[in-house]
Formats: structure tokens, C-alpha cells, sequence
């Protein structure tokens, strides 16, 4: 004889609402008492910037199942304004915000094209370089970004060669291929937290940070240097921009956070 079935077994399960009301006494129990930063400068106010457009000349369709698409908002070089960059990848993505950072560079121009090049059989391809660079020596360079799945059947590198006569010197100096294999992922994440965070300049937090650092002898944290700055809220930012921009010496490698080890730049 067949057991009966138990029609509970199936039924949907009410989820069970946990009590989280102890977990700011478990993790001071845990960590010690947490306190806010100290903060002289209070909240920060600035107005709004124009953001530039889009200025890529191909247009990119934000709707893919195949790869991502980013419109990202990073500072403009010449003009320090903020600017819409289009991408059609992280990669892209990662690779533009080196480039922004990137001391000798004056200008960086996406989605460039269209390139007209001869394929191997004949027929005419069009191509769209990803970034081209603008050095400040005056040299360019073009760039192909491209995941390193993409270059095993070797297609892609045969048409770049066709592409590189197309393009060298007409459209840059240089053709550079650039695969996720090329950089840090965490540097790259650095520096577009940078970007990010040079988009809201902060006079007053970066000048009291300044003060404090011409007086450090020896290293120390970030939260320490924003404890001893008094620059609460703001300071996190200030000391990330400082880093970039070589006011502030980095001691420790990898992701940049409060407990980043930093020193007075030599």
C-alpha cells in the first residue's frame, strides 16, 4: 500500500525573518567600539558641471546579449569637464581608465573610425578603433581591444594586419593590440575609482590633507591619515586623489582602501 503524501512537503516555505537588531553590538564585540572620524570641514556643497556628450563615431546600441555596453562619465582631458565615454566592454572599460591616468597622455578619443581595409580574400572590411591615443610628444596610437578567447582561430589577427596598412600613418603612428592580459584588473579598478572621484574636486579637504602630510615622518594607514587630518567624510576621497596625483606617497599594493598604507612622497 502506497504511503500518503504528504501535501506539506510541497508547499511554498515562508521565509523566516531574522532578528539582525544585535549585529551592530556583535561586530563592536568583535572589532571594538567603532566611532565616526573625527570631521572639522563639516558637509561638502559644489554645483553641477556640464557633461559633454558622447563624441565616439560609431554608434553604440546599448541593448546586447553577446558583451556589455558602458557609457561611463570620466573627466574630459583637455577640457577637465566631465564626459560620456561609450564602450563596448569591461575591458574597454578598465583599458580607457589607464589611459586617463596616465601622466603622458594629452587625449583619448573612442570608437574611432571608419577604417576601410582590404581583407585577404579581396572583399572590403570597415573598422572601428576602440581608443586612439594622443600622446603628448604628439605621437598616436590606435588601439584594438579585444579578449584573448577572440584570438585563438587567429582571424582577427590576420585582419589586423590588413587594418594596420590602412590606418598606419593615416588615422595614428601605431596600431596596438590590448587584451585583458595587458593590465592589472585592480589597478585598472583604482584608477577608475580616481576618475570618479577627480570629478568632484575637493579644495578644502585636499588642502587640510596636505598640511597634515608635510608634517608625517613614517608611514600609516589612510583611516589614520583621515583621523589625523580631521577631514571626517571627505578625507577618504581627498587621500585617493592625492595618490594619483603624486602628493601622497602609496605604500602598500593592491585595492586602495582605509587601511592602504601611505607615507610623505619623496
Amino acid at each position: 500500500m502506497n504511503m500518503p503524501i504528504e501535501r506539506s512537503l510541497n508547499a511554498p516555505v515562508t521565509p523566516v525573518g531574522r532578528d539582525l537588531s544585535g549585529m551592530p553590538e556583535a561586530f563592536r564585540r568583535a572589532y571594538g567600539p567603532t566611532e565616526a572620524f573625527p570631521d572639522d570641514l563639516g558637509e561638502i556643497f559644489r554645483e553641477d558641471s556640464p557633461v559633454l556628450g558622447y563624441r565616439g563615431q560609431r554608434t553604440i546600441n546599448p541593448r546586447s546579449r553577446n558583451a556589455c555596453r558602458i557609457f561611463a562619465v570620466f573627466p574630459d582631458l583637455e577640457t577637465r569637464l566631465p564626459r560620456i565615454y561609450g564602450l563596448d566592454s569591461q575591458t574597454e572599460y578598465h583599458h580607457l581608465a589607464l589611459t586617463l591616468t596616465n601622466p603622458s597622455v594629452l587625449q583619448v578619443r573612442e570608437q574611432v573610425g571608419p577604417v576601410r581595409f582590404r581583407r585577404v580574400d579581396g572583399s572590403i572590411g570597415i573598422h572601428y578603433f576602440d581608443l586612439v591615443i594622443t600622446y603628448k610628444t604628439g605621437r598616436k596610437v590606435a588601439v584594438a581591444v579585444k579578449p584573448t578567447s577572440r584570438l585563438a582561430s587567429g582571424r582577427f589577427l590576420t585582419e589586423l594586419t590588413q587594418i594596420r596598412c590602412a590606418a598606419v600613418p593615416e588615422v595614428a603612428d601605431k596600431l596596438r593590440l590590448v587584451t585583458e592580459q595587458c593590465f592589472s584588473r585592480t589597478a585598472a579598478v583604482n584608477a577608475a575609482t580616481y576618475l570618479r572621484f577627480a570629478l568632484c574636486p575637493d579644495a578644502d579637504a585636499d588642502a587640510r590633507l596636505e598640511e597634515t602630510v608635510a608634517k608625517l615622518d613614517g608611514e600609516l594607514t589612510i583611516a589614520d591619515l583621515i583621523i589625523l587630518s580631521r577631514t571626517g567624510s571627505r578625507g577618504f576621497r581627498a587621500a585617493y586623489r592625492a595618490i594619483f596625483e603624486q602628493r601622497l606617497g602609496l605604500v602598500s599594493s593592491g585595492s586602495i582602501n582605509l587601511h592602504s598604507i601611505v607615507r610623505r612622497p619623496q
